[in-house]
Parts: structure tokens; sequence; C-alpha cells
């Protein structure tokens, strides 16, 4: 009983004891060590201010004038980004210099050249690249130096065949037609010969069937079709790259030590043609890009309306290349330009580009006017069907 008493006269005191110590411990607000609040813009711009002294120290390696990096000027003080500086040493500042710089991360070579402007200045003074950069930087140079040429201030180059339409782009004729279907039917791995090396089954050529969207072996077999009749009477000289040059374009660079080997070996004398074409393959689309020495225009074809500034800045480091090794011509004559071409047939579908990038190669070696439209696509299936299957095409 004693003992019960005892516990129950130090129980209320323990519970005190307990709601001392909780109240002492509420006021949580009081922190004792010292504590400078900082915004997470303020860290951003902290890291953006390093990112520029990095360039900075780099700028003043290249160019005999530092830029100006603070990131507090006021953007309507930013004259330049329009505007032409006139104290900028051209000869000394080049775009090459701040691409090699790996800590900075910009999302566009715009951003780049918004915070510094005398870049953008030099590169509109100085429009020429270095011969002994890179291949990267080499097409980095070229992108920034290429202009690309209004379509409508081209003056188009006349056609050498005048019967020109006379030409039978529509539906095939009763034994054409049941010769298609015939050649659709049977086993899939059936060969149907080739065009040099390039081999064509029958699970290639049906791709050409309905909506499917054309393969690699397809539009280089149409291509090399196109080109055999290169050279022969009332035909341009035309020679047609696979898929395969531009995977090797993108993967070695235009100015590698192997192309001289891979050309010899392929027997290809680029200065010997009228138009070099060259499928582009974006993986789920298809498109044309070509060379004609006639112009000297690098054309890039697509049926969506789209470019690829990157292809043809590789493309033009190419022909700069083949100009300084096998004509010992530095830099590449004048007159020579880009041209991503819009006033071309488009497609209104998702599945036909591959055809259109046949028909452009087809339409361009012969210098048929580019007429064509989405309506005939069905037809042109069924036409490059039967052309593929004769090795012959229908005029």
């Amino acid at each position: 009983m004693k003992h019960r008493a005892a516990r129950r006269r130090t129980f209320p005191q323990v519970r005190e004891t307990i709601n001392v110590m909780t109240s002492k411990a509420v006021p949580h607000h009081k922190i004792n060590r010292s504590y400078r609040p900082s915004s997470l813009q303020e860290q951003n711009m902290e890291k953006q201010q390093k990112r520029f002294d990095t360039v900075n120290q780099m700028l003043e390696k290249v160019s005999s004038k530092p830029v100006n990096t603070n990131l507090n000027q006021n953007n309507s003080n930013i004259s330049t980004q329009n505007g032409i500086d006139e104290d900028v040493d051209e000869s000394e500042v080049s775009i090459v210099g701040y691409l090699k710089a790996k800590p900075i991360k910009f999302q566009t070579l715009d951003e780049l050249l918004k915070n510094f402007p005398s870049v953008r200045a030099a590169l509109y003074k100085k429009r020429t690249a270095t011969s002994a950069a890179t291949s990267t930087e080499t097409i980095t140079s070229h992108l920034s130096s290429l202009q690309i040429t209004s379509q409508s201030t081209l003056s188009p180059i006349q056609s050498t065949k005048s019967a020109w339409r006379t030409r039978r782009t529509y539906a095939l004729i009763g034994n054409e037609l049941s010769l298609v279907q015939s050649i659709l039917v049977g086993d899939e791995n059936e060969s149907f010969g080739s065009i040099g090396d390039q081999p064509i089954t029958r699970k290639d050529i049906r791709t050409l069937r309905g909506l499917t969207w054309l393969n690699d072996e397809v539009v280089n077999f149409y291509l090399a079709l196109v080109a055999r009749e290169s050279g022969t009477p009332g035909n341009l000289r035309v020679y047609a790259f696979s898929t395969f040059f531009c995977s090797k374009l993108t993967k070695d660079g235009p100015t590698h030590t192997s192309w001289d080997r891979w050309m010899r070996r392929a027997n290809i004398t680029l200065f010997d043609y009228d138009l070099i074409l060259i499928p582009i393959h974006q993986g789920n689309h298809w498109a044309l890009t070509t060379i004609d020495f006639r112009s000297r225009c690098i054309g890039y074809y697509d049926s969506l309306g789209s470019t690829d500034d990157m292809c043809l800045g590789r493309i033009y480091a190419f022909v700069e290349h083949m100009y300084a090794t096998k004509r010992q011509i530095s830099p590449m004559p004048d007159g020579w330009r880009v041209q991503a071409m819009h006033m071309i047939p488009e497609q209104a579908n998702g599945s036909d580009c591959g055809v259109f990038a046949c028909q452009f190669g087809k339409y361009l070696a012969r210098e048929w006017p580019l007429d064509f439209t989405q309506a005939q696509m069905p037809q042109f299936r069924l036409q490059m069907i039967y052309e593929i299957y004769t090795k012959q095409l229908i005029v």
C-alpha cells in the first residue's frame, strides 16, 4: 500500500517535468548558427558567371580584346547583336575557339553568340575556315559561313531535252500491270539481280506496296538505276552514292584520310560528273541531296519542306576537301552555295517520302521539271516495281 501511494505521489511530478521539457523545446525558430538566405536563381547566376569567365579567359588567348561578360548588363544596351562592332580584331577571333570550351554548355549556337557579341561581329566580317581544323570544327565553321540562297533568285538551268512532255508518268498498261502483280507473289528471299553492288530481293520490292516505308535497298537500287543512264546520248553524267556515304561522312568526317582510298576503290572520279545524287535517311524519313557541278549548287530536296544544315555543312566540306586533294584548288572556286529547295512537290502523308526522294533523283537526272504531285504516288510505286524488275526506267 505504501508503495502504491508513493507511486501516486511521484507521478504528477514526473508529468510536470515532462511538460516543462516539452515546453522548452517548442520555440524551434531560434537558430544559434548564422544563416544567409540564397535563392536558386542567384546560384544559377553564379554558375553561369563562372562559365562566362572561363570563356573570357579563352578569349584573351585568341583575341587582342577581351569580351565583356557582365551578366547584369541591360539587354537594351546590347546593340551589337544585330550590328557589327568595328573594334573587333577579325584576324584573331574564331568560332572554333569558343566551341572548344567543354565546360561551356549552351543550348544553341545563337545563345552563345548572344552572350558574346564580338563573336557574332567577327563571323560577319570573316567567313573563312582554318585548313588545320578538325572535321567537326570545319563543319561548324562552314555552317556559320554558308549563305542559304533564296530559290527565287536562282536562274533555272535550261533543259537539254526539248521533248520532256512526252514522258509517261501515269498508269501502267495491261501486260505491265500483270507483271507487277506477279512480281509481288512468291518467296520473299528470291533475288532479282543487282546493279553494281546494289542487290534487290522480293522482300525489298514489297516495301513499294500500299503505304509501306521504303527500305535502303530499294532507294539505293533505284538511284543506281537512274545513274546507269549516265553519259548516254541526251542524258547528264550522273553518279548516285548509296546511304553508306552519309553514314561514313557522319562517322569519319568530310576530311578523313580514308576518303581518297575509298573513292579510288569504288572508281569514283567526282569531277567527271554533272550531278551527284545522295540519299539521306533520317531514321524514319527520306530526303535527297544533290551536288550540281554545272550550277555549283548543293541542293537539299525534302518532301516535307524541312532542311538539315549539318548535312549540308558536311557535304560542302567534303566537296571542298575533294577540290583540295584532287584538283589542288584551295579554297574551292567562287560561286558555290547550298540551297534548301522549297518550291518542290510535297507529300501529304507520312509514308511516301522514299518515293518522293527517288522521283526527285529521276526527274533531276533527266532534267525534267518537278511537276508531279502526291496524287501520283500510287502509280509511281507500281512503276518503280516494274522498273526495278526490268532494270529499265519508264520514259
